[in-house]
């Protein structure tokens, strides 16, 4: 698998949807979708089942993706070792970012990190918050960005920022006409939801915000926020989302709503193994120490 169809087949795995992945490549539906079908020969199976409205991975498809990223991720971290030491950079340091979550304290820290260390070359990647702290956990990465809390042992968390918990209704609910949605209501509604799995603590937390006293009626799982958005335009069902999320996405359709009583964040952190002896993780950290404001999240 060369890493140009590496590429391919992770963005199209990331969307399944060939004409937002070609959006995304800057290549033609018509390349992108012939390129996946040489692949396919290549290997001798099927990555994609194409029936029915949306495409979906074959379980050789999901190893494939899998393969894929490692494959890419090993190819940038090359690149980037390249690049360093031919600029005589002075150490490296490994981010992996959650992809519920862009900008804030987070990209304050880096940004700040960047201008003060000009010399340390950072590798970034992105993920859910259980591959994230796995990869912090076996060292591959020295900073996991994570939606606490995270029950991992092995590493040391720290809270960096926040984000407002809003709830998504499609735009002709009757929640849509509402100021706030008491919580009580929530109880009969079907809900649309995305895999434990991808972060089991922000998944808890987020459940025990909304549905206190009895669990969430979840009639659809999906991939992440953005089709989360696209299942609520569609009908199937209420939603929590980040405001954030929402912010970004902005899928017709769909009305954002408060919940009743103050409001709900959810947190947004850092976690790092306390003996990783990368010097430039300690840099790092003390960067965090003088631009970000803890003083200021809600307790």
């Amino acid at each position: 698998m060369n890493l140009q169809r590496a590429r391919y087949l992770v963005a199209i795995a990331d969307h399944l949807n060939f004409t937002r992945a070609a959006a995304e490549l800057h290549v033609a539906q018509s390349a992108l979708s012939q390129q996946i079908k040489v692949l396919e020969r290549e290997l001798g199976v099927i990555l994609f089942d194409r029936r029915g409205p949306r495409i979906s991975l074959t379980a050789p498809g999901i190893v494939a993706v899998r393969e894929a990223t490692f494959l890419l991720e090993s190819a940038d971290r090359a690149v980037e070792r390249i690049r360093a030491a031919a600029l005589g950079s002075e150490g490296e340091l490994r981010i992996v970012h959650t992809r519920s979550w862009a900008g804030g304290a987070v990209a304050l820290a880096v940004n700040q990190f960047r201008s003060k260390y000009p010399r340390i070359a950072i590798t970034e990647h992105r993920g859910y918050t259980t591959r994230n702290t796995a990869l912090a956990t076996d060292g591959t990465v020295d900073i996991a960005v994570v939606r606490p809390p995270v029950d991992q042992p092995e590493l040391t968390v720290r809270i960096l920022d926040q984000e407002r918990l809003l709830l998504a209704v499609p735009s002709g609910h009757p929640f849509s006409a509402l100021d706030a949605v008491d919580r009580a209501q929530l109880a009969d509604e079907q809900v649309v939801f995305w895999p434990r799995a991808n972060g089991p603590g922000m998944y808890d937390a987020i459940v025990e915000i909304f549905w206190p006293t009895t669990a969430p009626n979840v009639v659809r799982r999906e991939a992440d926020d953005e089709q989360v958005l696209h299942a609520v335009a569609a009908g199937v069902g209420v939603a929590p989302m980040p405001a954030g999320r929402a912010a970004t996405y902005r899928v017709p359709g769909v009305h954002m709503c408060e919940i009743e009583g103050p409001p709900q964040y959810l947190p947004v952190g850092v976690a790092f193994r306390a003996d990783n002896s990368n010097l430039a993780l300690r840099l790092f950290l003390d960067v965090v120490d003088q631009v970000v404001d803890t003083s200021l999240l809600v307790r």
